[in-house]
């Protein structure tokens, strides 16, 4: 294992500009980059990240010992991907400095147009970050007793998941704030504050140039080490007896690494 937090931990860019993509040279002014707009960032290796899910899709990531990504025009955030309510109204810091050196329209249909093809090839696995299970999640996440949660470490994500999928918490807004798109990428990593219960660390799989894409794929699976990123598996608080000897058996196939653990929370 080679990489590092400190390594992990890269400065928010300074300044953009415009590029000519023929002769990968910059044609315009550099124009600031504001802290608060900038929506990627890292967390520290010791943070706890968690997955609740239903039985079916746990069992699922066992056997094929792959790891969901859903599409992210699945997702019932209606904002997601796409600018807020406020962009149509006003720009961030940063958009408005990169307006007045290039005075190019941020927001306009062609763009918006290019956002709902990004919704449709952006595949997301979405983690919980917290120091221990949440009782709002079980209630949101799951459809009942027959669930369980799973515990891995941001180090494992960051170590053992390929480089080319994204990783970074998500920032958290008000209807107010306009959102900036400093990458095809970037959109994805904003959400309304009425979601921020849920302390969301983001994985994403973003299609490079030249890949063709099925737009039929509403997800698509990511081999995983079992080993490396699983490291808890906590029962829902409701579980019966039968449904704990049910996921027991499953782990002694698949996770033999790992026992089962009975949720602390009252539902």
């Amino acid at each position: 294992m080679s990489k590092s937090s400190k390594q992990l931990n890269p400065q928010i860019p300074i300044y953009r500009a415009l590029v000519d993509r023929r002769t990968n040279k910059i044609v315009g002014p550099a124009v600031p980059i504001y802290r608060e707009d900038w929506p990627y960032s890292v967390i520290p290796f010791s943070e706890i990240l968690w997955r609740y899910m239903d039985f079916w899709k746990f069992e699922d990531l066992l056997k094929r010992s792959s790891l969901y990504f859903s599409r992210s025009d699945q997702f019932k955030d209606p904002f997601e991907g796409r600018f807020s309510q406020a962009n149509s109204s006003k720009m961030s810091a940063s958009d408005a400095a990169f307006h007045a050196a290039y005075k190019i329209s941020l927001v306009n249909k062609d763009l918006e147009a290019s956002q709902e093809i990004m919704r449709k090839v952006i595949f997301i696995s979405c983690w919980n970050r917290a120091r221990k299970e949440s009782r709002e999640m079980w209630q949101a996440y799951t459809s009942g007793p027959e669930s369980v949660v799973i515990a891995t470490s941001a180090k494992a994500l960051y170590c053992f998941l390929p480089e080319t999928i994204v990783k970074s918490p998500v920032k958290y807004h008000s209807d107010e704030y306009p959102r900036t798109e400093f990458t095809h990428t970037a959109l994805f990593f904003y959400k309304p504050s009425e979601y921020n219960f849920e302390r969301e660390f983001r994985l994403m799989i973003a299609p490079d140039e030249n890949e063709s894409t099925n737009l039929a794929d509403i997800g698509r699976y990511v081999p995983v080490r079992l080993k490396k990123i699983v490291q808890h598996v906590i029962s829902h608080p409701k579980s019966s007896k039968e449904f704990k000897v049910k996921v027991d058996d499953l782990m002694l196939r698949y996770l033999k690494h790992v026992r089962r653990e009975d949720s602390h929370i009252l539902i």
